[in-house]
C-alpha cells in the first residue's frame, strides 16, 4: 500500500513539475511529494505512541462530554456552562494538536504545556476558523473554482495561529504568502492524501489507523518543510 502510494505521488509530481516555476516550485528545490510521506512514515513507526495518544486526546474529551450532557437537561443553565465549557476546551485541544505534531515533526518533547500554551491563542483560532470558513464559503458560491483556489490558499492559516502565535488576518496573510506560487505542488500533495485515505478505506476501513496520521503527519511536515524555505 504505501508503495503504491510513493508511485502515484512520484506520477503527479512529475505531471505538475511541468506547471512549476523555477524560483518557488518545492518540487525543482528538490522536496518531492513522496519524500515528505517517506518522511512521516519513518516519524510515525518512531513515535507512533504518542501519535495515537495526541489524536485520541479530541475524542476522549468528546466522549465524556457526551456522558455528562446526556445527565443534565438540554434546556438547563448547567448544560449551556457544560457546553460552553466543552466548547473552550475543544478548541484549545485542537490547538494542541497541531502544536504536539508540529513538536514531534520537530524533535521535541511534548508535555502538558504543549497543550495549556494554547489557551491564550483560543480566540485568535477561533477568529482564523471563522474567516477562513467564510472566504471559502464565498469562493464556493462564485462557481466553485475560487473556493478551491482559497482552500489551497488559505489551507495553512491553522498552523500560524498555533506555530507563531498569529492573529486571523495576519495567519491568513501569512498562508497565502507561503502557498504563493506553489498551489500546483499542493494540489498534488493533497491528491496524494486523497490516495492515502483511500487506501485505508478499501483495507476495511482499519488501514485508516495507520494512514489517517501519516496523512495528518505529512501535513505537518510539508508546513514546516515551507517554513523553513521560507526564512
Amino acid at each position: 500500500m504505501y508503495n503504491l502510494i510513493v508511485r502515484n505521488n512520484i506520477f503527479l509530481s512529475k505531471k505538475l513539475k511541468e506547471k512549476m516555476s523555477d524560483k518557488v516550485s518545492v518540487l525543482n528545490e528538490g522536496f518531492f511529494i513522496s519524500e515528505t510521506f517517506k518522511k512521516a512514515w519513518k516519524i510515525f513507526k518512531q513515535e507512533w505512541i504518542t501519535i495515537y495518544a495526541i489524536n485520541a486526546l479530541p475524542l476522549t474529551i468528546g466522549f465524556i462530554y457526551s456522558i455528562l450532557a446526556n445527565e443534565l437537561n438540554q434546556s438547563s443553565g448547567l448544560f449551556l456552562i457544560l457546553y460552553a465549557i466543552y466548547f473552550v476546551v475543544q478548541i484549545t485541544v485542537s490547538m494542541g494538536v497541531i502544536n504536539a505534531l508540529l513538536s514531534v515533526v520537530r524533535g521535541k518533547k511534548v508535555s502538558v504545556d504543549t497543550f495549556t500554551s494554547m489557551l491564550p491563542k483560543s480566540l485568535k483560532y477561533f477568529g482564523a476558523q471563522i474567516l477562513m470558513m467564510l472566504i471559502i464559503l464565498g469562493g464556493f458560491l462564485l462557481f466553485i473554482i475560487p473556493g478551491i483556489i482559497f482552500s489551497i490558499k488559505y489551507m495553512f492559516t491553522p498552523y500560524f495561529v498555533v506555530d507563531k502565535g498569529l492573529g486571523p488576518i495576519e495567519a491568513l496573510k501569512a498562508s497565502g504568502k507561503l502557498t504563493d506560487g506553489i498551489k500546483w505542488d499542493l494540489v498534488g500533495f493533497l491528491s496524494a492524501v486523497i490516495i492515502l485515505m483511500y487506501s485505508g478505506i478499501m483495507a476495511l476501513f482499519v488501514g485508516l489507523l495507520i494512514t489517517l496520521p501519516i496523512g495528518t503527519l505529512a501535513f505537518v511536515i510539508l508546513y514546516n518543510q515551507l517554513i523553513k524555505r521560507s526564512k
